[in-house]
């Protein structure tokens, strides 16, 4: 009896050892329960000594009565196709040889995702542009997606936009109204499945803009000064009223396109000059449009243009002024040209009153200023719109210039003058006659005797740009004259 006990027990423990050489796998991802899984979720396993394969069965049945079967070489496997928002059981077992294969691993469950997570625009987002972008996280193991966008939560107006994409993430809509509520969701779609619509999130749109610059009540702005604001992605185009009351009882307009600003990279500012703006005190406002809707104005803001042209040269009631001496003024951008006006008389009104349109900011005149002569002189802007009110009369005298001098019996005179480094000194009916020229110091730096009568050159080319003093000396008589050499 004891014999056949012994054999009995060594048998048995042949057997059982035969059959633990191989061990059933352990699972590890996804954890048992694991929810919101995608549709090609990969299943993972410890690998298992002396196996040279895995057998895995996934099913939607805990008992596994119609099993997806599949062969694994490598200690994981990646599904494919699963069904949205569903719960499936997973096992695996490892194979070392034909006929011999471990037991089958505990049982574990996870439910696949049954629909996409939205991105942005946050849900009651405000100040949404008229042409939003709106986003969703990407799933793996989907071919693509539908999204809709609508005026009604309902998805069924007339005004619902549909569409499907494949490799992207993101539905971008245009000619949408200013103030509105719009709402959007997202399904997704793999070979054999739909999933579940995402939660529907809305948004509102914005209705209007902030204006950044110029600053209300800001003074001594420019007709084409440039205004700055907030603009609102989608927009096509911009009106702008300017009024001198602040009703806007009857404003002047000027529109924008889309061309005509430049909104800045990564923001919404905008940035654009002024349309030739009236002068004076104005108050202003900003509206958006595009191809369906029109904006609110944004709040009113008030402005006062450059009131008139500062004058330079010369100066109010400067003596001693040369006679070849230019008009200068300070430029006011956006100015069409200038009326300049000079004369002899304060009423503008003497025969000799010059008018001219310049272009630029100075204005040299064809034949020199009188000599000894008041002048008064004014500048007015003229620009696409409007022309300056308010101007500064100016007054100066001009000097004792060059021209003919009498000497006794004898007459001199310069000519050129201004000059470029050689002018010419004419003398009539003198006995004797010699010159000097002095610079502002009173030092002596030029002199020439034994002048003749008629035509005497005289060239100054290695002196400095400037004024000097011509002193003559005419037989017994010595006259002055200043040289301006330029």
């Amino acid at each position: 009896m004891k014999k056949w006990l012994s054999v009995f027990f060594i048998l048995a423990t042949i057997s059982l050892s035969a059959q633990e050489k191989i061990y059933a796998p352990a699972l590890t991802a996804p954890a048992d329960g694991a929810v919101n899984q995608v549709v090609n979720v990969l299943l993972d396993w410890n690998p298992v000594a002396g196996a040279v394969s895995y057998q895995v069965n996934l099913d939607t049945s805990s008992v596994f009565s119609n099993p997806q079967i599949a062969v694994a070489t490598y200690s994981a496997w990646q599904a494919s196709l699963l069904l949205f928002n569903t719960e499936y059981s997973w096992r695996v077992r490892a194979i070392a040889a034909p006929g011999d294969t471990s037991a089958w691993s505990a049982v574990r469950t996870f439910t696949v995702v049954s629909k996409p997570t939205l991105s942005k625009p946050s849900d009651n987002a405000i100040t949404v542009p008229v042409s939003p972008s709106m986003s969703w996280l990407a799933m793996s193991g989907v071919v693509g997606y539908q999204a809709q966008f609508d005026s009604v939560n309902t998805f069924d107006s007339p005004f619902l936009k549909s569409q499907f994409f494949t490799g992207s993430y993101e539905m971008k809509t245009k000619d949408n109204y200013y103030g509105d509520q719009y709402f959007w969701r997202v399904r997704a779609i793999n070979g054999l499945d739909t999933s579940n619509w995402s939660d529907i999130r809305t948004f509102f749109t914005r209705d209007s803009i902030a204006l950044l610059s110029p600053s209300d009540g800001l003074t001594d702005v420019h007709p084409i000064d440039s205004i700055k604001f907030k603009s609102i992605f989608g927009t096509t185009g911009y009106q702008f009223a300017f009024d001198t009351d602040a009703g806007f009882s009857a404003p002047y307009y000027f529109n924008w396109d889309s061309t005509a600003i430049r909104i800045f990279s990564g923001d919404t500012t905008a940035r654009g000059a002024m349309d030739t703006i009236p002068f004076g005190m104005q108050y202003w406002k900003v509206r958006l449009y595009n191809h369906v809707d029109t904006s609110k104005w944004s709040a009113v803001r008030s402005l006062t243009t450059v009131e008139k042209v500062a004058m330079l040269s010369p100066a109010d009631n400067a003596v001693d002024v040369v006679v070849t001496s230019d008009f200068t003024w300070t430029a006011i951008r956006g100015t069409k040209f200038y009326i300049l006006e000079y004369d002899t008389s304060a009423t503008f009104s003497s025969p000799a009153l010059v008018s001219m349109h310049v272009t630029s900011t100075s204005y040299d005149p064809p034949t020199n200023l009188l000599p000894q002569t008041n002048y008064f002189w004014r500048v007015l802007s003229v620009t696409e719109t409007d022309t300056t009110s308010v101007w500064d009369e100016y007054t100066f005298k001009t000097y004792f210039g060059v021209g003919i001098e009498e000497a006794g019996n004898a007459t001199w005179s310069v000519y050129p003058n201004p000059t470029n480094g050689v002018f010419y000194l004419t003398i009539d009916a003198a006995s004797s006659a010699r010159m000097e020229i002095l610079n502002v110091l009173g030092d002596v730096v030029y002199s020439k005797s034994n002048l003749v009568n008629g035509s005497n050159m005289v060239s100054i080319e290695n002196l400095n740009n400037g004024m000097y003093m011509l002193r003559l000396f005419i037989d017994d008589n010595t006259y002055t004259s200043r040289i301006i050499k330029k």
